[in-house]
């Protein structure tokens, strides 16, 4: 058992007036089949559902990932919190007051670290808010009329500025902050001569913040034009912040989400471009931090929506990143769509230059992505050159044979022959080689089941059986529980459930312990039944061959004594003891009859 910090009578409070259904189907789309509901796991990339929900029992698990746990485990990861932060969300959900809590000493020190680098972001970003109703601000307001951001725009992206290199430091310290969690927080660095300044000293601000509305950091626009100093200067990183990991904007897109009034997201580059979509209407946009999209960011944005339109700037296009991540969006689940803005380097200038209306037309008309990868890669090549063009077919070939289905690949092998004026059927073939060697894998060896991994699936069996209820029969189990035996914890656990007369709750049991995926709780806890009507007497025969191996094993020790011992009378005993359990074997045996 693990202390959680907070009273056991709580933390079952808070299960009960969470239901497992209900939080998670505000993240991801739940499928009833059966008893369960089922879900496209948002902890790995998958396109058919292998995550489970069981209503009654309330937890989840992946099938894919091996991701599981009760609704407060779902929290941590989706958000990626610690579990004092989850409950204090769950409880928040409900309307429950959250509890003095303990926690060990270390556990308490970091929980307090990063409290208070929230603290000083928060601090800080309210200081650079501050600062734009300032004389010494005039730049900035220069700059920012002349972007044509609105007082609104400000407001939402919680815009300000840092009008020079001390006055935030001074800030701070009278707020009793410390020099050490300026630094690690990002917003203060430490000069040659010794002194501390302000990161972001003279530059605009702009808050990045976290899915729970948390500024974890800022990305600070030079107003300067020194050809010295970085055009943007970001967060290093930080206990809270992690750029591969962060969206700007969404936040937004979960509140919408909450609403339900999420259905495409628009995907930009830069924070301006974001911005400037919002002041046109386009409250979906997003951005990454100027970093390449991985599968978290793809992750992420899945959790919320499946449809999603890649608005690339003018000058990106035929770069492999971009394709990449079209490619990373796709195989995450989602349906992906592009728009190339021809007319503009950005959909700040476009909006700039042609009007809203205009840009959402653009958006209106996205297309489809594989479509503009086949048509945007031509143009790498000449396609008249028949060196170029089989380059062009290789490389096109081998996106084709990405795509998961083959009805998809027929959709588009037309696109490509009227690229490449090459008959279709010749596509066909060249796909077809390809898509074998794409997905060509090692075939996983035969593994045989020796006796230890039987003992340990039929310990599983019955630890199952136990706690689920299919049989009450524990103490004819005890036997086959040593104290050495890493399946004891479980075992004594539902031993004291049930010689109290207490029903065992598999949601409060993930509140217990510190279960791992792949650990002996997981697989009790999601133990695959075998059909009713062989069920019985498979436990029968789980529990016969544990007995058979532990009677072998208690032989092959006597044996092994026997060999060794010159001592007449020990090898009588041995002997008498080898015999004794002989004749427990042979009694089982025709027991099983």
């Amino acid at each position: 058992m693990i202390n959680k910090g907070f009273n056991q009578a709580f933390l079952d409070e808070v299960l009960q007036k969470n239901d497992i259904v209900s939080v998670i189907s505000k993240y991801i789309t739940l499928t009833r089949r059966g008893q369960n509901y089922w879900a496209c796991c948002p902890f790995h990339m998958e396109k058919t559902p292998s995550m489970s929900i069981k209503e009654d029992g309330q937890f989840f698990k992946c099938f894919g990932c091996g991701e599981g746990g009760n609704v407060i485990n779902f929290i941590r990861k989706i958000e990626d919190v610690d579990f004092v932060k989850a409950v204090e969300i769950l409880a928040k959900n409900a309307g429950m007051k959250m509890p003095e809590y303990e926690d060990t000493e270390e556990m308490r020190k970091k929980k307090e670290h990063r409290d208070r680098i929230l603290s000083v972001l928060k601090a800080t970003s309210e200081y650079y808010i501050s600062n734009l109703n300032k004389v010494e601000a005039n730049t900035h307001i220069e700059y920012i009329r002349k972007r044509g951001l609105s007082d609104e725009m400000l407001t939402k992206f919680k815009i300000g500025a840092s009008i020079d290199f001390y006055g935030l430091i001074k800030h701070l310290r009278s707020l009793g902050f410390k020099d050490t969690e300026m630094i690690d927080s990002g917003v203060a660095s430490r000069g040659d001569s010794g002194l501390l300044y302000d990161f972001y000293g003279g530059r605009l601000i702009f808050p990045i913040i976290n899915g729970l509305g948390e500024v974890v950091g800022f990305s600070g626009r030079d107003l300067s034009n020194d050809p010295q100093r970085a055009k943007y200067k970001n967060t290093p990183q930080t206990l809270v912040f992690n750029k591969s990991q962060l969206i700007y904007g969404y936040h937004f897109l979960r509140e919408l989400k909450k609403q339900k009034m999420l259905d495409t997201i628009v995907l930009v580059e830069g924070q301006m471009d974001v911005i400037a979509c919002h002041q046109a209407g386009v409250n979906t946009a997003i951005g990454v931090m100027g970093t390449a999209l991985t599968t978290n960011h793809a992750r992420d944005l899945r959790y919320l929506c499946n449809d999603i339109i890649v608005c690339l700037d003018g000058d990106k296009a035929g770069e492999g990143a971009t394709y990449k991540a079209l490619e990373i969006l796709k195989q995450a689940g989602m349906n992906v769509k592009v728009v190339r803005l021809t007319k503009a380097k950005d959909p700040d200038e476009y909006i700039k230059k042609f009007g809203k209306d205009a840009f959402l037309e653009e958006l209106f008309n996205a297309g489809d992505y594989m479509e503009f990868i086949l048509l945007d890669l031509a143009k790498k090549y000449d396609i008249n050159n028949r060196a170029d063009r089989n380059k062009y077919i290789n490389e096109a070939i081998e996106y084709l044979s990405r795509l998961s289905t083959g009805y998809e690949q027929e959709i588009y092998l037309p696109v490509l022959k009227e690229i490449v004026k090459v008959p279709i059927e010749t596509l066909r073939n060249s796909l077809s080689g390809a898509r074998e060697e794409y997905s060509k894998v090692d075939d996983k060896e035969d593994i045989e089941l020796k006796s230890n991994a039987y003992e340990s699936i039929a310990k599983i069996c019955i630890l199952a059986s136990l706690l689920y209820g299919k049989t009450t029969q524990i103490l004819n189990y005890e036997d086959l529980f040593d104290e050495n035996d890493e399946y004891r914890q479980v075992f004594t656990y539902i031993l004291d459930k049930l010689s109290n007369n207490q029903d065992i709750n598999v949601s409060t049991i993930y509140s217990c312990f510190d279960i791992e995926k792949d650990s002996v709780w997981d697989k009790v806890i999601n133990y695959q039944f075998p059909n009713d009507d062989v069920f019985y007497n498979y436990l029968k025969d789980c529990e016969y061959r544990l007995r058979i191996n532990k009677f072998n094993n208690a032989k092959q020790k006597i044996k092994s004594q026997l060999s060794i011992t010159m001592n007449i009378d020990e090898k009588y005993e041995c002997l008498a003891r080898l015999k004794i359990l002989d004749d427990q074997i042979a009694k089982m045996k025709e027991e099983m009859k």
